[in-house]
């Protein structure tokens, strides 16, 4: 017999999910760095990029201040999709770990 989580456990899940995206999150910044060059018609592009990371990035600290969990992981995604997508499109240079970045190839 399965036993269903109760909601307790459920936020805590969701508290530990959220700090430990933060972590990850945290640690891809320090690496991650713009890497076309500035005169290059994708630089603009990859300034906003970094721009729409940091921003959610933000609000998800902001938000785990707040107590507000759901939006705090949620604001995570929203980062993480920018910063892939970035990785992805060639426009960020990074440290090769894949389990930070997804790289295609």
């Amino acid at each position: 017999m399965t036993t269903q989580p109760t909601d307790r456990d459920t936020g805590i899940l969701l508290i530990e999910r959220v700090k430990r995206y933060l972590q990850i999150e945290r640690e891809a910044l320090k690496v991650l760095s713009i890497c076309v060059p500035e005169n290059s018609s994708l630089y603009d592009y990859a300034r906003s990029s970094m721009e729409m990371i940091k921003s959610y990035y933000s609000d998800a600290n902001h938000f785990l201040e707040q107590g507000d969990f759901i939006n705090a992981l949620s604001s995570l995604n929203y980062s993480y999709g920018w910063i892939d997508s970035g990785v992805r499109l060639g426009i960020f240079k990074t440290d090769g770990d894949y389990r930070k970045f997804t790289f295609y190839k």
